[in-house]
């Protein structure tokens, strides 16, 4: 097992998403996992999860034309004897979930004292961006093995690309190429109000489904708004809140300059205990906040230190927390 592998990645074949594709061991972990959805939705695609309207068994919806990735055991083998053509049989009982995940690559996101934020081959295990863009490719491997469809959105000062739903674990390595495209440098270092990328027409998901938010939730204003949006869009949202040990713990001591990683605007600062204590507060405090109105908006906060392995963070925190679970 290579050091990548142990550390939860590995580089695949080309290089492609080589930084944020799941390690074997942990793509094994995975793929017994589904992504939790709280709620469904009348459609036509094949999936693993069952309608809970009653009297749809089995009711017969449409064909499609097969493509790579889908589950051969729904090919209609008549169909392909008359025609020459693969088909799938659709049902109305069996349910696809759209899961987007946005990814924050602004500015903050990239951060780590000593290493260049565009150079992600320099960047540890413990950088925000890498390793919450390693959370959305394990957690867009588990919805694309549980027959669900994966999107990803990546925005700073707003969204600076997109990869549209595909489906089936054969669309795997798109999303893996786009979360390390996501490494690259941003067009905008990021905006203090996160209503700016996401908030707007067109930024979230046309119909209902289940959004992952990816953010450091570095924001002077807006987050709240921003979770009524993605409520008004019917969708169930993930928070991630991703912090680095040294967010989360500070160690610095005495008299600093701290450059605002957004705007690089200055500040001197005497850095002391009763300073420490301050920022300790009023982080609890912004994580109280945020956490409350998830709650009150039926979605979910989940808080992530990138110094815990990604393995334990994946396979054993989500797990417990009901963000990935073994499929009924």
């Amino acid at each position: 097992m290579s050091a990548a592998d142990r550390a939860g990645h590995s580089a695949p074949e080309g290089n492609k998403g080589k930084l944020v594709r799941p390690g074997e061991s942990l793509l094994r972990g995975v793929e017994r996992l589904a992504v939790a959805a709280s709620g469904r939705t009348r459609g036509t695609q094949q999936g693993k999860r069952r309608s809970g309207a009653l009297g749809s068994s089995l009711e017969f919806a449409d064909y499609r034309a097969y493509v790579p990735g889908d589950d051969i055991r729904r090919l209609d083998w008549n169909v392909y004897g008359r025609t020459g053509r693969a088909y799938i049989r659709q049902y109305w009982d069996e349910q696809e979930t759209d899961v987007t995940f946005y990814l924050d690559v602004s500015r903050s996101m990239r951060f780590e004292p000593g290493k260049p934020e565009t150079n992600p081959d320099t960047w540890s295990d413990t950088n925000k961006l890498l390793y919450a863009a390693r959370i959305a490719a394990c957690a867009g491997y588990a919805a694309l093995c549980g027959d669900d469809r994966a999107a990803a959105v990546r925005f700073a000062g707003s969204v600076e690309g997109r990869l549209h739903p595909v489906r089936g674990r054969g669309a795997a390595h798109r999303l893996f190429e786009f979360l390390e495209q996501s490494l690259g440098p941003a067009a905008d270092p990021g905006a203090e109000d996160l209503r700016v990328p996401l908030a707007v027409p067109g930024a979230l998901p046309p119909r209902p489904g289940v959004s992952w938010l990816l953010t450091d939730g570095l924001y002077a204003s807006g987050i709240e708004e921003t979770l009524k949006a993605f409520a008004a869009a019917r969708q169930h949202l993930v928070f991630v809140h991703v912090l680095a040990p040294d967010e989360w713990r500070p160690a610095l001591r005495g008299e600093l300059r701290l450059i605002d990683a957004e705007t690089e605007a200055a500040k001197d600062v005497a850095v002391h205990e009763n300073a420490l204590r301050a920022y300790d507060e009023a982080l609890k405090e912004h994580v109280r906040a945020i956490r409350r109105r998830c709650m009150e908006l039926g979605f979910v906060y989940f808080a992530v230190d990138t110094s815990v392995p990604l393995e334990e963070t994946v396979l054993v925190r989500m797990a417990r927390h009901g963000l990935l679970q073994r499929p009924r």
